[in-house]
């Protein structure tokens, strides 16, 4: 709660977009947090540039991997007394992930959704990666999920905006003992396209995707945005409500494409959702590990 607090006054004080003042501003609030998660996950990818980069954005394939790593060591060592042993990878698109867990994790049911299944097909058919045992994918609206399944994990590798957020919701109201995950794209929370112009190529390039988004958006595809998840239901987490509102979260998103406070204010709300939903949590670099607390 200090935290999110601390940097919403940076943000609202405007030290955001500036590599320097970011780096020791998130070190300095995010102290305790950062000492918490690499006591219990050590080898954090280290990297020289923020996540609010281009540089930062193409290694998010690094701690994809070190993401799976912490799955395997969790889930391997988890032995329930009762009910399914079902990974769900909702968000999956081409469902890469999900097939390397099913590959490592043979005592699981590995189940990849994503309201497309075309690019699973892709994957699978032209591409022709093979299916691994205890493989399995299901076309499934993760807004409005149907799936059948009573999952230990529920895993995904970034979904956009607020996509993170249904499928965080998704794992808390199926009481799922852990969900890790990997949050992106904060700039679309509450069907928001717009972004702060600054001149730069990260920020001229998520101007030009969300231009295809806002296209989407209008057609009502139902694959990126959701009035279940519209501009009044940001902040998220009741502790945020008491501190901001939707016109200031708004705010942050679009501020958020250039600015790594910007994106750890709102994974910080949803860090406090997780913890008013009886979880345990950890959170490092838009990386998510939560226990259930039963």
């Amino acid at each position: 709660m200090e935290a999110f607090a601390g940097l919403l006054d940076e943000f609202r004080s405007g030290n955001i977009a500036d590599r320097m003042v970011e780096k020791h501003t998130l070190e300095t609030h995010l102290e305790e947090l950062s000492g918490r998660w690499d006591e219990e996950f050590p080898g954090f990818p280290r990297a020289k540039y923020p996540y609010a980069s281009i540089r930062g954005i193409s290694r998010r394939g690094v701690r994809d991997e070190y993401l799976k790593k912490i799955i395997h060591k969790l889930l391997e060592a988890y032995n329930p007394d009762a009910g399914d042993r079902t990974i769900v990878n909702p968000i999956c698109v081409f469902g890469r992930h999900a097939r390397d867990l099913a590959s490592h994790l043979d005592r699981f049911t590995v189940i990849a959704t994503d309201i497309e299944p075309a690019f699973n097909w892709v994957y699978e058919r032209i591409l022709r990666h093979r299916n691994p045992d205890h493989y399995k994918f299901v076309q499934d609206d993760v807004y409005n999920p149907k799936l059948e399944a009573a999952p230990t994990a529920v895993v995904f590798f970034g979904a956009c905006g607020s996509l993170s957020d249904a499928a965080m919701d998704y794992a808390i109201e199926r009481k799922c003992p852990y969900l890790i995950c990997r949050t992106c794209c904060h700039e679309n929370i509450g069907g928001n396209t717009t972004i702060t112009k600054r001149f730069n190529l990260l920020n001229w390039a998520f101007r030009l995707k969300n231009l295809i988004f806002t296209r989407r958006r209008e057609k009502g595809k139902g694959d990126y945005f959701s009035q279940k998840y519209s501009t009044n239901r940001y902040p998220r987490s009741e502790a945020a409500k008491g501190l901001s509102n939707s016109d200031e979260f708004m705010e942050v998103s679009q501020n958020s494409v250039d600015s790594d406070i910007c994106r750890t204010i709102i994974d910080l709300d949803r860090y406090l959702r997780l913890a008013e939903a009886r979880y345990s949590v950890w959170y490092k670099g838009e990386l998510f590990v939560a226990r259930r607390n039963d």
